[in-house]
């Protein structure tokens, strides 16, 4: 698993689509931002999967000048889970 975080969305979704894994957001009805910076992945980097693996981001999309109030940050990736896909104990 590549190392997403810090990277702009399109540099990730490049990344991503050279280590053969697939970005997603955490829940899967909400689109994901086209421009941004990555703040957390799940998997982490480093982490080894399977080719077509989904690797879930948080972007903190840009303020810029105009309407909507500047910064926002996307739904984060889920905690950690076990093999059996239940969430590990924090």
């Amino acid at each position: 698993m590549p190392a997403l975080v810090g990277l702009e969305v399109s540099d990730a979704h490049e990344l991503a689509f050279e280590a053969r894994v697939v970005v997603v957001t955490a829940d899967p009805d909400e689109p994901l931002p086209l421009t941004g910076t990555v703040v957390a992945q799940t998997p982490g980097a480093g982490t080894r999967v399977d080719p077509a693996h989904p690797v879930a981001i948080a972007v903190e999309a840009g303020g810029g000048g105009g309407g909507g109030g500047g910064r926002r940050l996307t739904t984060p990736p889920p905690g950690p889970r076990d093999p059996s896909g239940s969430k590990t104990p924090a």
